[in-house]
């Protein structure tokens, strides 16, 4: 652990300047040319192999450095995409900047112990479909042993409720017409959506505490005086589980059709992506947690009863992983908002990039020179699975 921490103090200038050309290029979904590129630079310069554009993403990438012996292949999540207008208001700088850190301070025991070192660099992770999903169907994770990631938040904490997610995109059609000379001759798209949404509303009263229903309107129409004949609505949904996120799913379904029925338009459902709930491992949890506190992680506290969603809960039910979040930002400051974008471009976020890069470097330290450590963590996630 010491000689762990000792790489990632030594590292601390690239670690910081990382973190903070990200969040000055702030870059939403699949447009991080300019983070993802900072980032491939600063491993090869390392000595990582990397290849671009994996899982048909242009902005995606895998960095390996690989040992002369065997042993474990341990991946390190870099996320990197920015929100629209608000930036790095979810502190993905500061994610990319702890993979950074923790991977290469593994590099003196790779080379003496073996293994292989991973940085996966996964974009998009505030849309969907779920990219850290796409790149496990097309193979990205499948030589990995173990992966690990951190996030940002308002207390230090492993063992998040990790809400699954399913997300639609719902169209309706319908007949344009004069809104006025001819309006009996049309058939709103835009009245359907409303009826819809209006139905969604009245079914929030009947679902569990612990659901979550958000929706937009697309599209709407194009002119005042013009029956609109397409509209177009973008709904998320969450739970603590799957089979739950499904249900009230199955339910708003027919809270869709139902607008399209009582106005005469035609409706279809495209589904955008499922973001899995958490399924992480307490072995490697309880590690992260204990080296996070000796690496003076500041809130350490048990996680929020309420929380948010991610795809790297995806990667959790295919492989032994864990997520540790890090305190960077007053305990109840709201996420995605200008005090988190502040935090995450200054000392706090700089900090907790610090204290995440020890606290995964030394999990990975462990899983390299402890076999049996590694062996209980695999054997862990069969017998969940």
């Amino acid at each position: 652990m010491k000689n762990v921490f000792a790489e990632v103090e030594s590292l601390q200038d690239e670690i910081i300047r990382l973190s903070d050309y990200i969040h000055q290029h702030p870059e939403v979904a699949h447009q991080e040319f300019q983070s993802a590129e900072f980032l491939i630079k600063a491993l090869r310069e390392k000595g990582f192999e990397v290849a671009v554009g994996i899982a048909g993403m242009k902005t995606a990438f895998k960095a390996v450095y690989a040992g002369q012996g065997e042993g474990p292949t341990i991946a390190f999540c870099a996320e990197y995409d920015a929100l629209p207008e608000i930036g790095h208001a979810c502190g993905h700088n500061v994610i990319a900047a702890a993979a950074f850190g923790a991977a290469c301070s593994l590099l003196p025991t790779v080379k003496e112990q073996g293994g292989r070192i991973v940085v996966m660099g996964t974009p998009a992770e505030e849309v969907s479909p779920p990219v850290k999903e796409m790149m496990i169907q097309k193979g990205a994770f499948a030589d990995v042993d173990v992966a690990l990631t951190i996030h940002g938040g308002d207390r230090t904490a492993v063992g998040m409720n990790r809400l699954a997610v399913d997300s639609m995109e719902i169209t309706y059609h319908g007949r344009t017409s004069h809104a006025a000379a001819s309006a009996d001759r049309g058939r709103s798209a835009l009245d359907g959506a409303l009826l819809a949404i209006h139905a969604v509303e009245m079914l929030r009263e009947h679902v569990r505490p612990d659901t979550r229903i958000h929706g937009i309107i697309k599209e709407g129409g194009e002119a005042a005086n013009i029956v609109p004949g397409k509209a177009v609505l973008h709904y998320m949904v969450r739970a603590l589980d799957s089979d739950y996120v499904d249900h009230v799913t199955a339910r708003m379904k027919k809270c869709f059709e139902a607008g399209a029925l009582a106005t005469e338009t035609e409706m279809e459902i495209r589904h955008l992506g499922r973001h899995e709930s958490a399924k992480y491992m307490r072995s490697l949890s309880d590690r992260l947690i204990e080296y996070a506190e000796k690496a003076g992680a500041a809130q350490i506290m048990d996680p929020a009863p309420t929380t948010a969603s991610t795809d790297f809960c995806n990667v959790s039910h295919a492989l032994p992983a864990a997520e540790l979040s890090v305190a960077f930002v007053p305990v109840g400051t709201a996420g995605h908002s200008k005090e988190y974008c502040q935090a995450a471009g200054s000392e706090p976020g700089h900090l907790a990039a610090l204290v995440g890069a020890k606290a995964m470097g030394a999990v990975g330290y462990d899983l390299i020179t402890q076999p049996g450590f590694a062996q209980s963590v695999k054997g862990e996630f069969n017998s969940r699975k």
